[in-house]
């Protein structure tokens, strides 16, 4: 029988922060760099239409668990199809790709304003959300400068 005599032994304390939603956010930032230079680059090549498209779709679902991610990759999957019919949709699931990551940049800053501050990764974390809120932005206004040209285009040509 134990009397359990001994003292327990110390525990280490740590220099991270390990809340969920913190947990969460450092997550969302390796999400949203990552994206936010694949909705940039799509945009600019309009290479996002058809298989590329629902590719990116794919790997936006199987990134995270949550409704966010199936939403948003279902979405891209979705235009992607539609691209095959018509292919303007290939700019507008570009665009919708580029805005659902800037969406969870914001949410990422959000979560970094209220905690983590401590934590050694949160200034990375916070560059991260940044750098793809940026790529995000800029792949937003790229889509929207090529459906003002082909609308000027269309317009154009109708004369």
């Amino acid at each position: 029988m134990s009397l359990n005599l001994n003292e327990p032994p110390l525990r280490a304390t740590s220099a991270y922060y390990t809340s969920p939603t913190y947990t969460d956010a450092v997550n969302d930032a390796q999400f949203v760099r990552t994206f936010g230079i694949v909705a940039l680059v799509g945009s600019l090549l309009i290479v996002i239409s058809g298989a590329v498209a629902i590719g990116i779709g794919l790997a936006v679902m199987g990134f995270g668990t949550t409704r966010y991610y199936r939403i948003l990759g279902l979405a891209v999957v979705a235009l992607g199809i539609i691209s095959y019919f018509v292919s303007l949709f290939s700019i507008i699931g570009a665009a919708a790709l580029a805005a659902g990551v800037a969406w969870k940049g914001t949410d990422v800053l959000g979560v970094l304003a209220s905690e983590g501050q401590g934590d050694p990764d949160w200034q990375i974390t916070r560059n991260r959300a940044t750098l793809g809120i940026i790529l995000s932005g800029s792949a937003l206004l790229v889509s929207a400068a090529w459906l003002v040209l082909i609308f000027l285009g269309v317009i154009w040509n109708t004369r």
